[in-house]
């Protein structure tokens, strides 16, 4: 997520998109733990909602997922779930 431009929410944290924390080197949003027991919060519904706040593409993913950037290639490797949301 520190790599992205945009921070998101989950749990009792909050990183928003203003904050000097993200490094801004990807133009997308990763709500990471999405369905996690820990984060009751972390539903695909909320992360939807979450992501039509967003004017970049976000990226919903579970434990069992990565995602993969070379050069301009976003590669999703995942044995679990994750949604694509675009503004």
């Amino acid at each position: 997520m520190i790599m992205t431009s945009y921070g998101t929410t989950y749990g009792n944290h909050t990183l928003p998109a203003e904050t000097d924390k993200a490094l801004n080197l990807l133009n997308f949003a990763i709500h990471p733990h999405l369905d996690h027991e820990w984060f009751p919060n972390n539903s695909l519904a909320n992360i939807e909602k979450l992501a039509a706040t967003i004017p970049v593409p976000s990226y919903a993913i579970d434990d069992q997922t990565a995602i993969k950037v070379t050069d301009d290639t976003i590669e999703v490797i995942s044995e679990g779930n994750w949604k694509l949301f675009t503004p």
